[in-house]
């Protein structure tokens, strides 16, 4: 990021859980809108087709047809009323008009219409080219207002139009037009138990493909957080290997003229210095061996784990920290109780991460502080150790910080104690976590495989 920018990150997760239920709930009242009016209209065209059926055979049938081209006849006008009479009389029907050619009205269940011509009534001219016109709504004052939805019932709300061409017997000229307004009550129902259904099914679906992609993009977002973090660590890492071989380069050298000093001085015949130069040697040679362990860890290659009792090395390190532990008025205990308790490491490597564990126990206590190390089984396959301090603890929102590198709650530290003993636990399969103890202080506890 450049200096000076302060924009916030990314946050995958955030975004998707505000942004993607609207898309999702937005594309769901779509979709239920589409398949509503497309099942509506199917259901109503469907409806009209047999209506249409039934108009067209039954003025077929006893030739009443031909009343609509010769409308002053008598006899046809007669024999024209009884059939049409049935029409009126059909199931949900509110209104049944018959239009001649010239769009006048020829016969109507409501006779004040007779005699009437609309010729601004765009669906009788489409009817009137052979089209079958279906049209649905609801009756209210804005449609009363229209001229041929004069004296329907308000009372009903919702109709269906339905514009019915009439065909000679030979399925050519157009000679009439039947219109039918009806109330179909359970086509109503089933459309609304319909519409009540998909809208249902739009909501669950929608449901289940937000809490789907919800979880997979939680999954997504963790596995890039976690991706983040390890490439922020490697990148860190690779400079603490560049700083560890700088500091190794020098520093052995001054440690290779302090190692010969020593060596002289035990050779001179004079004043007797054994005592001295024994610890200088032995000070240098761990001095090396820690460099050479940190010259270990930085390399990109890792040796394959060797068997080491964890007990034995455990012990071990307990013994060379005791002195340093008693010098501050501090006591260091150990309870190693179990059986073959062998993994499969580097033992210098492992050696390291719990001395750096103990060197953390006595500066986080003060004089009168103790110190428990604990080896227990953990399952059947598993190790674990605990290094329990009375220190003063560490805070919960630091407890997964202390693992970055050279972050350090210490005056003096550096921040690659704990962020170097993670890393190693890690290589050999195992997992180091931080905690508080359950007496105060805080709880190391370091998980490894068996061997």
């Amino acid at each position: 990021m450049a200096a000076g920018d302060h924009s916030k990150p990314f946050n995958l997760l955030r975004w998707f859980a505000w942004l993607s239920p609207i898309v999702i709930a937005a594309t769901a009242l779509a979709n239920a809108w589409l398949i509503s009016n497309f099942l509506n209209n199917h259901l109503f065209q469907r409806e009209a087709s047999i209506s249409r059926e039934f108009v067209q055979n039954i003025l077929v049938a006893d030739g009443s047809l031909e009343f609509l081209t010769r409308p002053n006849d008598a006899v046809l006008a007669e024999r024209f009323r009884n059939t049409v009479e049935h029409l009126s009389s059909m199931r949900d029907v509110l209104r049944a008009n018959v239009f001649g050619q010239d769009r006048t009205i020829l016969w109507s269940s409501d006779p004040q219409l007779i005699g009437r011509r609309f010729a601004d009534n765009d669906e009788l001219d489409d009817a009137m080219k052979g089209e079958l016109v279906v049209h649905a709504g609801r009756i209210t004052a804005s449609t009363q207002q229209k001229r041929e939805h004069e004296g329907l019932n308000p009372s009903i709300e919702f109709f269906v139009e339905s514009y019915i061409p009439v065909k000679r017997p030979d399925g050519g000229q157009i000679v009439g037009v039947v219109e039918l307004y009806k109330a179909p009550l359970a086509l109503s129902e089933a459309i609304n138990e319909g519409r009540v259904q998909v809208g249902l099914t739009a909501l669950g679906s929608a449901l289940l493909l937000y809490l789907t992609l919800f979880w997979m993009i939680r999954r997504a977002d963790s596995t890039i957080q976690r991706q983040h973090s390890r490439l922020i660590e490697a990148e860190t890492l690779a400079v603490v290997g560049e700083l560890t071989s700088s500091v190794a380069h020098n520093i052995r050298n001054p440690l290779s003229s302090i190692r010969s000093a020593a060596e002289l001085a035990l050779e001179a015949p004079t004043d007797d210095c054994s005592e001295q130069a024994n610890d200088i040697i032995r000070e240098v040679d761990r001095i090396s061996a820690r460099i050479t362990e940190l010259l270990s860890f930085s390399g990109k290659a890792m040796e394959p784990g060797a068997p080491v009792d964890l007990q034995a090395l455990l012990d071990r390190c307990v013994a060379d920290h005791a002195a340093a532990f008693e010098r501050q008025g501090q006591t260091l205990a150990c309870d190693c109780a179990v059986a073959r308790p062998v993994v499969a490491a580097d033992i210098a490597l492992l050696r390291q991460v719990f001395d750096s564990l103990l060197s953390n126990a006595a500066e986080a206590m003060q004089a009168g502080g103790h110190c428990q190390v604990s080896l227990v089984a953990d399952g059947a396959q598993r190790l674990r150790v605990d290094i329990a301090d009375h220190g003063g603890g560490v805070a919960r929102d630091l407890r997964e910080q202390v693992f970055r590198p050279f972050f350090t709650t210490k005056p003096k530290g550096l921040g690659l104690g704990l962020p170097l003993a993670r890393r190693v636990v890690e290589r050999y399969g195992g997992k180091l976590s931080l905690d508080a103890a359950a007496a105060g202080g805080t709880i190391v506890s370091v998980i490894l495989p068996r061997a």
